[in-house]
């Protein structure tokens, strides 16, 4: 049982659920938008969101010259030669994805990926602290609804208010990662949301990003025209539920990274579309 606990720390260590998740989500709202994605929108969006996970965590693992405080960034600073080069192996297969992708969600996926190349400079270079959970989650959201965007014909209003949950789902999870993690983040000297704002602001900020989640689900029910956009809300309910219980529960989900393994098997959820 530890050697089967250890084997998912250690795929979770490696966003490989986080990559799953990304591919199953951004399928589900092709499916929602009645869009047909290409094979290759999914395979290279799984390549970007492990890519741009891995980086900051071998950059973050190895900033410090003593061992890091979490599992984490203490196995990406042990393993950093051959991550690095599964990083390039990865790198290799997504450049080579390019030649498949259509010519829009290219070009949208190239400006995407100028924001992110902003991001690492900002953070490597230059040493800015600017919102990091928030851009963050903004990325996150793109890089899901970009295939949708970028190949589907006219989408409805409700596609839009799914952005926008996305955005502020993705938000919460982060900054709820902030908060519980913040005494290893002091200890390790990283800068998070939650060590830039405290605790009480940090809590403040997450009640009214739950606020804004639970008014533009109720408005999404309005403006839905078919039942499966309809299921869909319910899904997002249940995310969101989710993420309530990690707030209100913190020293449940404190024990074990409770918080850390179900926030982020969260966003497999949207994958329930194909109960229907």
């Amino acid at each position: 049982m530890t050697y089967l606990k250890h084997i998912f720390s250690v795929l979770r260590w490696l966003s490989l659920d986080v990559v799953v998740g990304g591919i199953i989500f951004t399928k589900a709202v092709a499916l929602v938008a009645r869009v047909d994605l290409h094979w290759s929108i999914s395979a290279a969006l799984g390549c970007c969101i492990w890519l741009i996970y891995t980086l900051d965590h071998l950059i973050d693992g190895n900033s410090l010259d003593k061992k890091p405080s979490t599992g984490r960034h203490s196995f990406h600073k042990k393993y950093r030669t051959p991550i690095f080069l599964l990083f390039l192996i990865v790198s290799g297969f997504g450049l080579r994805l390019l030649f498949y992708l259509p010519y829009s969600t290219l070009i949208y996926g190239c400006v995407l990926l100028g924001f992110v190349g902003l991001y690492f400079l900002s953070i490597w270079l230059f040493r800015i602290y600017f919102a990091k959970e928030i851009f963050i989650a903004v990325l996150y959201s793109c890089g899901i609804f970009l295939g949708v965007f970028s190949i589907g014909p006219q989408l409805d209003i409700t596609i839009y208010f799914l952005f926008v949950q996305t955005i502020l789902l993705a938000s919460i999870n982060l900054l709820l990662f902030s908060y519980y993690e913040i005494s290893t983040d002091i200890q390790d000297g990283y800068r998070s949301w939650t060590t830039h704002f405290g605790i009480p602001k940090t809590l403040k900020h997450l009640r009214w990003l739950f606020s804004f989640l639970g008014v533009s689900i109720i408005g999404a029910f309005f403006f839905s025209q078919s039942f499966v956009q309809m299921y869909f809300q319910v899904i997002f309910i249940a995310m969101t539920v989710t993420l309530g219980l990690i707030y209100a529960k913190p020293l449940w989900f404190k024990e074990k990274e409770r918080f850390r393994w179900i926030g982020d098997a969260i966003f497999i959820l949207p994958g329930m579309i194909y109960w229907f």
